[in-house]
C-alpha cells in the first residue's frame, strides 16, 4: 500500500524489506534504504541519522562513498519489538555517510536536507 510522503508515493520493495520505492505519478524515481527515527540525533546544528543495511558489502559501499544518497525515514509502532513493525513514513532525506560504522549493520550519516517531489520534478 503506497504512503504519501513529501509528494512521493512510498512503498516497501518487499515484505520486511529494508528498502523503499519512491514513485512520482506512478514513475519509479529511486529505491532507497528505509531507516528509523530512533537513529536520529543532533549535535549543534548538524543532524545525524543512523542507517541500517542487512548486507555487509552494501553497508561498506555506502559507508565509504562520498556521494549523498536518499533515505526514507520511518516510525516503528514499538521500538522494543524486533523486527520493528512499521507505523508510517515521516520524510525523505538526502544524507551523506560520515565514514563511521555504528554497529554490525549500521553506519552514521549526516542529514543534508529534506528531499521533496518538487525537487525531483525540477531536476528531471
Amino acid at each position: 500500500m503506497p504512503h504519501s510522503v513529501d509528494g512521493f508515493e512510498v512503498t516497501f520493495t518487499a515484505r520486511r524489506s529494508w528498502k523503499a520505492s519512491l514513485r512520482l505519478h506512478g514513475r519509479l524515481i529511486d529505491t532507497v534504504p528505509v531507516t528509523w527515527t530512533k537513529g536520529r540525533w543532533q549535535a549543534g546544528t548538524d543532524v545525524f541519522q543512523e542507517v541500517w543495511f542487512p548486507n555487509a558489502e552494501e553497508r561498506e559501499t555506502y559507508r565509504t562513498s562520498t556521494r549523498p544518497f536518499k533515505v526514507a525515514l520511518a516510525i516503528a509502532k514499538n521500538y522494543t519489538q524486533h523486527p520493528h513493525q512499521f507505523q508510517e513514513f515521516t520524510g525523505i532525506f538526502e544524507v551523506q555517510a560520515t565514514g563511521e560504522q555504528l554497529s554490525e549493520h549500521s553506519i552514521q550519516t549526516r542529514v543534508l536536507r529534506r528531499f521533496t517531489a518538487r525537487e525531483a520534478l525540477a531536476n528531471a
